[in-house]
């Protein structure tokens, strides 16, 4: 087969896996979360992967960094963003009863409110002394990274984690038995 061809069918593929719904992407996920947060967190877990193999500082703070993200990511996976896939029906005024299942997960968002902000501020400390050392070192990329995955930090608090807690009320407001 011609070179050009295999590039142009590899970049078809995955232009229609990304079109895919992200359950279509993701069999083994019962609810997942939107694609852009998942290539969101990809993009971010590729660059501190990256970072985490430097010498010095920057490595050394990218290695820090690295594994509070991991962690968060995970919760994050879990049960705080597979309700916010269901945000495009709901702004259309689609409800239906199976929507129920975003409910425990809102739950256990608003309990455990604390221990989330307490891992985005050591997130966000993380990504403060990541920036500090790539100052020190002249890094404008690492600097624009750690200025960039402390905006994301600061956006999940700042809307994707109240948007979790506004989805569970609205649920609640439109379906009979999620009192």
């Amino acid at each position: 087969m011609h070179p050009k061809t295999t590039k142009l069918m590899a970049l078809t593929a995955m232009t229609a896996a990304l079109a895919l719904p992200a359950k279509a992407q993701t069999a083994d996920v019962k609810h997942p979360i939107p694609q852009s947060e998942r290539l969101e967190h990809q993009q971010t877990m590729a660059e501190l992967t990256a970072l985490s193999h430097r010498h010095g500082q920057i490595g050394e703070e990218a290695r820090k960094a690295l594994e509070l993200y991991k962690a968060h990511v995970q919760r994050e996976e879990a049960y705080i963003l597979p309700p916010l896939s269901l945000l495009p029906m709901l702004a259309q005024g689609k409800v239906t009863p199976d929507m129920a299942w975003a409910l425990p997960m809102v739950d256990r968002v608003k309990a455990e409110h604390e221990q989330i902000f307490q891992e985005h501020t050591k997130i966000t400390d993380a990504m403060s002394a990541l920036h500090a050392a790539a100052q020190r070192a002249h890094d404008q990329h690492v600097q624009d990274f750690a200025e960039s995955a402390l905006a994301d930090s600061l956006t999940d608090l700042e809307i994707m984690e109240p948007a979790v807690l506004l989805v569970g009320e609205y649920l609640r407001s439109k379906l009979p038995d999620a009192h």
